[in-house]
């Protein structure tokens, strides 16, 4: 990293930077961690902190990391060039609007997720947000890639 760490962020688990594809800004960020064990290499939790007012209170919020990649070799590594539909699926989970009308909030996820590079880890996957109005009617709000957070 260059420079000074301005970020207000805490430095646990795991964290994807979420940027919208119609205005090229961030949407927000989700961090993987388990809350009891801030130094866990599992997630049993995730937290969202919005950035723009840009989401859709009306939409439901569906969560999507894709499942692993393999890019000519044996490295897993998201691809945000391809559509979420030719990404594949490892993992999906909801948000509750109630996190639409928040600032920050923190959510514990039905299965815990490795906090590894490769296998069932998720570091390197990406992560994508879709907003979903109706039956099987979703629209890409936001997407990135799962890195660590910590410095």
């Amino acid at each position: 990293m260059c420079g000074h760490d301005t970020s207000t962020t805490p430095r646990i688990g795991a964290r994807v930077d979420l940027f919208s594809r119609a205005t090229s800004g961030p949407l927000g960020n989700l961090i993987f961690l388990d809350p009891s064990e801030p130094d866990s290499t599992v997630a049993t939790h995730v937290r969202f902190t919005p950035e723009d007012d840009g989401l859709d209170a009306d939409s439901q919020i569906l969560v999507s990391i894709q499942s692993e990649a393999n890019m000519g070799g044996n490295s897993s590594t998201g691809d945000l060039t391809k559509s979420v539909c030719d990404s594949g699926l490892f993992r999906q989970f909801r948000l509750p609007a109630r996190w639409l009308r928040a600032d920050t909030l923190e959510v514990a996820l039905d299965r815990p997720v490795s906090l590894m590079v490769g296998g069932d880890g998720i570091i390197g996957r990406r992560v994508s947000m879709l907003g979903e109005r109706g039956l099987a009617e979703e629209t890409l709000l936001a997407d990135g890639i799962v890195g660590f957070n910590s410095i």
